[in-house]
């Protein structure tokens, strides 16, 4: 795996305004429409107007449809809120690739029925499109993200050629969908254009200016419900809890709309801020080079051939062993911690930076290893595979996961089931030290024993303490520094 900037010898550094993309993989990294809006250089200036005024045609279309499906005008709209996942940009959700579902059909007839319910509500424009998200339960994040990158893609391609022509580097021509929106046929069409091109895939590559990447929008229910004060949810009759479900939330904007949209106009004189993507806390990007330098400086002996389960569940404990004595003996525990020894990155990221660990070992062991593999049941952690027989899955969970037991008992025997394997691991990332957190710990074999029981595969444990420890001098190996880690609380990811 490589990054933008490995492929073309470009040195890269963090007064670069572009983000490096890692070619092969999707960064969890979302474009926000309102750091679009906050904007207030001149080459992007007209960005977020762009954007209102497309909406703004869809709304106006729809409305004259008179709602009607079986209206041309409603079914010009449906066409109009189709968005490609593009994958040009490496953003979004697919950690093990870079091709995402996007927004096809049926998301574009959910957004669809969200501007019909938004017009019946009496809300004929919009002031910034997210708005949408309260009328559609998923119109998030990278869906969000979706949209702002294809309506977008023309003033991307030429940012992308700027920058390409700045550190001289080569161009091709390719195919880019929904590259240019035809106004006088009010449809995006596909185009021929001149950009850089990943050398393993041979698949175009754009850029963005890193500014605009979050983790989450800027504007959302979630955010707007915790700003409200207690009165406020009392005399509204809301639950007063900060587990309140987001579909609740989404329908309390919505029948609050004015009060939400009173809330976006005090976001809009706010200083959103991006994600700082050269600190990188959460290893979203970092990641890849971090585990580059692990690996180099492993020798990786050859594996003989697997030929049966057993050999596969041992091969898969080497490689968790190798993982852990990374994280315990070679202070490899610092990269588990967005802030040290208070908050874990999120388990997700903790699991990128495993695979990125045992990738090579996989492919010294011409062992398959893949990541969220659909198992028809909701997707596996990883799954390692050596041939069509010899199969194994594993999950991997923090400690206090909210669902820790739940994935040990129900989900890792759903996705066996799913993926018709007998054997299955279940890693446990220790990130608390609590009483109950330790008694969690310590039950994990007899647990894992009564799961297998019950189910009719074998499901094995594996644990990686990735706990804060004291210097050498000042502690024995499991002495943790004082006061850290996370509580029993936390919520789950």
């Amino acid at each position: 795996m490589v990054y933008f900037s490995e492929q073309f010898h470009i040195p890269y550094s963090s007064d670069c305004e572009w983000f490096d993309p890692i070619l092969e993989v999707d960064a969890p990294l979302f474009i926000d429409p309102f750091l679009l809006f906050a904007d207030k250089s001149t080459q992007w200036a007209h960005a977020h107007d762009k954007i209102m005024d497309y909406f703004q045609t869809a709304f106006e279309l729809l409305a004259s449809s008179g709602l009607r499906k079986n209206h041309q005008h409603y079914r010009r709209v449906l066409e109009l809120m189709e968005f490609p996942e593009p994958k040009e940009f490496r953003l979004g959700f697919t950690v093990k690739g870079t091709d995402g579902s996007g927004s096809g059909k049926g998301l574009a007839r959910l957004i669809t029925s969200a501007m019909a319910e938004a017009i019946k509500r009496g809300v004929d424009d919009i002031r910034h499109f997210e708005e949408l998200g309260i009328f559609v339960e998923r119109f998030h994040r990278d869906r969000i993200s979706d949209v702002v990158c294809n309506l977008l893609k023309p003033d991307f391609i030429l940012y992308t050629q700027e920058i390409c022509r700045q550190f001289k580097v080569p161009l091709t021509e390719a195919v880019i969908k929904h590259s240019r929106f035809d106004e006088t046929r009010m449809r995006w069409v596909n185009e021929v254009v001149s950009v850089p091109v990943s050398g393993e895939s041979g698949e175009p590559i754009l850029l963005v200016p890193k500014r605009f990447l979050r983790e989450l929008p800027t504007l959302d229910a979630v955010d707007w419900y915790g700003s409200l004060d207690s009165s406020l949810r009392d005399d509204w009759n809301f639950h007063i809890s900060r587990k309140m479900k987001k579909e609740e939330i989404l329908a309390a904007a919505r029948q609050h709309i004015d009060s939400f949209r009173r809330w976006i106009q005090g976001a809009e004189a706010s200083e959103p801020k991006p994600y700082d993507v050269d600190l990188d806390p959460k290893l979203y990007v970092a990641w890849q080079r971090i585990v580059k330098e692990a690996v180099t400086s492993t020798e990786i002996e050859p594996w003989p051939e697997i030929t049966s389960d057993d050999q596969m569940m041992q091969f898969v404990h080497q490689l968790i062993e190798y993982v852990r004595q990374f994280a315990e003996s070679s202070r490899g525990w610092e990269l588990f911690w967005e802030v040290k020894g208070r908050k874990s990155i999120p388990e997700t990221n903790m699991q990128v930076l495993i695979f990125g660990l045992i990738k090579a070992y996989c492919e010294a062991a011409r062992v398959w290893v893949d990541r969220e593999v659909e198992t028809g049941r909701g997707p596996v952690d990883f799954t390692f595979t050596g041939d069509r027989r010899i199969r194994v899955i594993m999950e991997v969970k923090k400690l206090n996961h909210g669902e820790f037991w739940n994935g040990l008992k129900r989900q890792t025997p759903i996705y066996a089931e799913g993926l018709q394997v007998r054997n299955a691991i279940y890693l446990a990332i220790r990130n608390s030290a609590t009483r109950q957190m330790n008694k969690r710990w310590m039950a994990l074999d007899a647990m894992a024993a009564e799961a297998s029981e019950t189910a009719d595969i074998t499901i094995e444990v594996a644990r990686i303490d990735v706990m804060p420890r004291l210097p050498a001098s000042d502690s024995h190996e499991t002495d943790y520094v004082a006061g850290t880690g996370e509580s029993d609380e936390a919520d789950p990811d």
